[in-house]
């Protein structure tokens, strides 16, 4: 459903930027034209930008948005790692195994931690590790760090989303970014 819901946003966006640019007229009128596209991808770029609601890179790692897109909406389990339910640190494990092939091998946040650079939340980039100290006076909730202020996370109330940074929430409760080395 998913698959088919993106295929019609991008036929749709594709019309409609054609429409924009020709005369309606024009546009049923004329034969299409056989243009090459330079870069596939960017219909992806524009898409993923639309869904979460901030522009992407040009250089932004799609498969990081897929895979995240294809797990919104999961709920939260507390040593959940299905999508029957999943927990914070378990979700960040799997994006990490699935896109970056890498085996973190942290059983919680806390021990994500302990093999990360700390990074300050100015200098985040795609992939990082964003860690709250959520009414603990240690880390106890992860999220992946997208761009533009904007985490993907598996909470306790909405399960697998993406939240911003500014919000007033985790704007208080943030701890510090990390990144693999």
């Amino acid at each position: 459903m998913k698959k088919l819901l993106l295929a019609l946003v991008f036929l749709f966006s594709a019309n409609a930027v054609s429409a924009q640019s020709k005369g309606l007229k024009e546009l049923f009128t004329s034969k299409p034209e056989q243009k090459e596209i330079s870069d596939p991808d960017s219909l992806g770029y524009l898409y993923y930008s639309q869904l979460f609601g901030f522009s992407l890179a040009s250089k932004a790692n799609t498969k990081l948005f897929d895979f995240i897109y294809d797990w919104l909406g999961t709920p939260y389990r507390f040593g959940g790692d299905s999508r029957k339910g999943i927990d914070c640190s378990r979700f960040v494990n799997k994006v990490y195994d699935a896109v970056y092939s890498t085996f973190l091998g942290g059983a919680n946040s806390r021990d994500i931690y302990k093999n990360v650079k700390p990074v300050n939340k100015e200098d985040l980039k795609e992939g990082d590790f964003v860690f709250f100290k959520i009414g603990k006076k240690y880390i106890s909730h992860i999220g992946i760090y997208l761009g533009n202020g904007k985490f993907a996370h598996s909470s306790s109330s909405k399960g697998v989303n993406i939240s911003d940074l500014n919000d007033p929430y985790f704007k208080r409760y943030f701890f510090k970014g990390g990144r693999i080395e």
